[in-house]
Order: structure tokens, then C-alpha cells, then sequence
């Protein structure tokens, strides 16, 4: 090519082409990704229900075993309430209350009966009781069939108030001076009160 056809084909090169390259390069814009933002909130709070969920996990546990600790322990106190043999018995669990509840005791008239509690039918004192070698007998409310003139074993010769359990052989917690023979059943005896025989029993 000479320089004349070179001149003519620069010559029919648009205008518009020419501006064209003079106009700097122009880069597309890439689109915005809007749904990167979404998952960095779904990762984040899907963390928090995970660790939620291990914090309640932990404590629920916690909980459980507090609760069978105090549980062991409520059956423990239970276990040593029971296990105490010289304890005043109460309300239904006392053996020498009659049907009312009511704590057996000996009335002003020397009459041998059971009186009701001031404002309750729990019973405030303890039960009547004897030592007798060793063993203390409760009042069982019962009378026996024995005849009053049957021959006594002995006579209780001492005494504690009536808010105390007898602590040495021959001691009531009820008076002095009746008569008392071993019964016919095995862990029991009688005491003559009021001209009968009443059972006393080994608790």
C-alpha cells in the first residue's frame, strides 16, 4: 500500500469511530450479590440456636441433678426421723391415741382416758410409757382380759413428767405405785390402772 491509498482509507474512517477511541476504556460494573448479606445473618443466628440449645442442655442437666440431691437428702432426714425410737409420737402415728387422734392421759378424776388437744387433734405429749429391763412399753389402749386380782411381776416406783419418756427400769411417765405384770403376748405387759389391766406394748 502507498501513501496515497494509506491517505484515502484514513480518509473514510467515521468521525464517530474516531471519538470512539479517544474515549477512555470504560469497565462494566460487576452486579451486586445481595444475597451474601442473608447468609451471614442465617450463619450467625443458626450459632446462636446451636449454643442456646447446649446452654439449656447443660442447665436442664444441672437441674436434674440438684433436684435428685435434695431428693437424697429429704430421704435421708426421713430415714434418721424414723430410726429415733424415743421421739414423741403425734397425731395418727402415735399407737396410744384413740380413733380421734387424741393423746391417752390420766384425768383429773383418776379415771384412765384419752383427752383432745387444745386446738388441734395433734397430741402435745408423749404417749404413756414404762421401762421395764431395759425395754420401753407403750400404752396400746387396750384392755386385757386378765383378772383384775392376778398376781402383779412389780410396781413402778418412779416417775417422769409427762412431757418425758421413762429412762431407767421401774419409771413411768404416768405416776408411781401401779401394779404391772408380763402380758401373755410376747413384747407385751400390763399395768393395773383403775382396777384393770392395760396393755403396754414394745414399739
Amino acid at each position: 500500500m502507498n501513501e496515497r491509498q494509506l491517505f484515502e482509507a484514513i480518509g473514510q474512517v467515521d468521525d464517530d469511530l474516531i471519538l470512539a477511541a479517544d474515549r477512555p476504556a470504560v469497565r462494566r460494573r460487576k452486579k451486586p450479590v445481595y444475597w451474601m448479606p442473608a447468609l451471614s445473618v442465617a450463619a450467625c443466628a443458626g450459632l446462636l440456636m446451636v449454643g442456646v440449645v447446649g446452654w439449656r442442655a447443660g442447665s436442664s442437666k444441672g437441674d436434674l441433678m440438684e433436684s435428685a440431691a435434695v431428693t437424697a437428702e429429704g430421704a435421708s432426714e426421713q430415714a434418721e426421723a424414723a430410726a429415733a425410737p424415743d421421739e414423741a409420737m403425734v397425731g395418727s402415728a402415735n399407737p396410744f391415741a384413740e380413733d380421734n387422734g387424741s393423746a391417752a392421759e390420766r384425768s383429773t378424776d383418776s379415771s384412765y382416758k384419752a383427752g383432745d388437744s387444745a386446738e388441734s387433734s395433734i397430741a402435745l405429749a408423749p404417749a404413756h410409757a414404762v421401762m421395764l429391763e431395759g425395754v420401753v412399753y407403750y400404752d396400746t389402749c387396750a384392755i386385757s382380759d386378765t383378772d383384775p386380782s392376778a398376781a402383779p411381776d412389780g410396781t413402778i416406783t418412779s416417775a417422769v413428767d409427762d412431757q418425758s419418756f421413762p429412762a431407767e427400769d421401774g419409771q413411768s411417765n404416768f405416776g408411781i405405785g401401779y401394779a404391772y405384770r408380763y402380758g401373755s403376748a410376747d413384747g407385751t405387759v400390763e399395768v393395773l390402772i383403775d382396777g384393770v389391766w392395760w396393755i403396754f406394748a414394745a414399739n
